[in-house]
């Protein structure tokens, strides 16, 4: 029997009992609505985990500090991390712990007093997420800086009065801490047009150092990495290296060396972190991640969303049992068909492949069926649980589908999931029904009435 003759029995058979048949449906709904709604709130639950960690810094970063007066963080060390496998990209920070002061503009009118200063190497600002609003990263000549977002806006005007010699941008912050960056007034200089000074030492009590530098990139705030993408500046770790060596040269200072504070290495996913991790702190350092905070709180959702799935599979399950009783009781009604059919020749396999089909076309239905009701009943749940006022259908559309305060997301591979389950249930589920109805006599059936 062909396939097309065996779905035209089928589909005939199903609507032969249309109220039976949409009872056991309206059972694989119920079944398919309770797994997918369970699940989604447990996928809500790690959206938002993640969204709050990545707020906290990059899960795929590791700090490496000294932990020991016997070891030190040289640049020998930052090779032996680096050959490691499953490192991205490593480089030392330079904190430039000197009183300093930057000048801009004729005569230096413009000045900037103790700047938070730091080194990092050219390829870290890319691979370490650091976001350029405007310029690029280091080009790659002597003395150049990248700065946070408003150190420009620290820049004092020498020759105006105090209190009128500043542009404020904290009065251009609204209630919830975001700066109107673009309507604030323009700085005094332009930061990417101009050339700066930076001089190191109190000229009071020690010989100061004096380089000249050039701005190649703004960058985009971001407390995790620091507090210099916000009103301080980056120079090449190099760069930071040469200036502490040569200001201590100067004022006969022993204590420069070319050792680091810190070290920050980049794995290439989330799964390494933990690895490379161990393997650093077998060299004898000291090191920080949000590994330790990841995997306690990556396996509390795990275990819910267990929970979740284990109390709507119980729905399904149950669904199951429904779609088993109707075949059971379908194969009763139809004892002379089977027979007729054993009687005409039909392989059993054809027989059996008919109530299998019959029930698995009972999961699919229910699954399409239940799977696009999930959404509709998460979508009612996201928006009677958000805290913003829908006005338009933007914010409904960023309610519905990109905010991470959702309490259930229903992604498509769960949709789809759900589907292919159902129908894997109906198929399970028809299995001893199918092989109860191989096994009738054929004489019997025909006999019977």
């Amino acid at each position: 029997m062909r396939l097309k003759d065996l779905t035209v029995i089928c589909i005939h058979n199903l609507f032969r009992h249309k109220s039976r048949t949409i009872l056991t449906v309206l059972g694989v709904i119920v079944g398919c609505c309770s797994v997918v709604i369970m699940i989604s709130f447990g996928t809500a639950m790690k959206i938002s985990q993640e969204s709050m960690l990545a707020e906290m810094g990059d899960l795929t970063v590791i700090d490496v500090y000294l932990n020991r007066d016997d070891i030190k963080l040289t640049d020998s060390v930052v090779e032996s991390i680096d050959a490691m496998d499953k490192v991205k990209c490593v480089s030392p920070k330079v904190n430039l712990e000197i009183q300093n002061s930057i000048t801009t503009g004729q005569g230096d009118r413009y000045i900037s007093n103790y700047n938070n200063i730091s080194g990092l190497k050219k390829e870290a600002v890319d691979n370490f997420g650091y976001k350029i609003l405007s310029g690029e990263n280091f080009k790659g000549e002597p003395m150049e800086a990248l700065v946070g977002k408003y150190f420009i806006y620290t820049l004092i005007d020498t020759q105006r009065p105090e209190g009128n010699n500043i542009i404020n941008y904290w009065e251009y912050m609204d209630e919830n801490g975001f700066v109107d960056y673009e309507n604030m007034p323009k700085p005094y200089v332009d930061p990417l047009n101009s050339v700066f000074k930076l001089t190191l030492g109190n000229s009071e009590t020690e010989k100061t150092l004096t380089k000249e530098f050039k701005i190649t990139g703004i960058l985009d705030e971001d407390y995790s990495k620091g507090y210099e993408t916000i009103e301080g500046l980056i120079f090449k770790a190099d760069d930071i290296k040469k200036l502490k060596k040569e200001f201590y040269r100067l004022n006969n200072n022993p204590q420069a060396d070319n050792s680091y504070s810190q070290i920050s290495v980049k794995v290439n996913k989330i799964e390494d972190v933990a690895e490379v991790e161990n393997r650093i702190k077998e060299m004898g350092f000291y090191t920080s991640s949000l590994e330790s905070i990841r995997e306690p709180m990556e396996k509390e959702v795990r275990q819910k969303q267990l929970m979740f799935a284990g109390l709507g599979t119980v729905s399904l399950f149950v669904a199951a049992l429904g779609i088993m009783n109707t075949m059971i009781m379908s194969i009763s009604e139809r004892k002379k068909e089977i027979g007729v059919m054993k009687a005409l020749g039909c392989f059993l396999k054809n027989i059996r492949t008919m109530f299998l089909m019959e029930a698995g076309f009972m999961g699919l239905i229910g699954g399409i069926a239940g799977s696009l009701i999930s959404l509709a009943i998460s979508g009612v749940i996201n928006i009677v649980s958000t805290e913003n006022e829908i006005t338009d259908f933007q914010i409904l559309k960023q309610v519905l589908l990109t905010n991470t305060d959702r309490v259930s997301v229903i992604p498509v591979w769960l949709a789809i999931s759900a589907v292919v389950f159902s129908v894997l249930v109906g198929v399970v589920s028809g299995l001893y029904p199918a092989n109860k109805a191989i096994k009738i006599s054929a004489l019997e059936a025909i006999k019977s009435d």
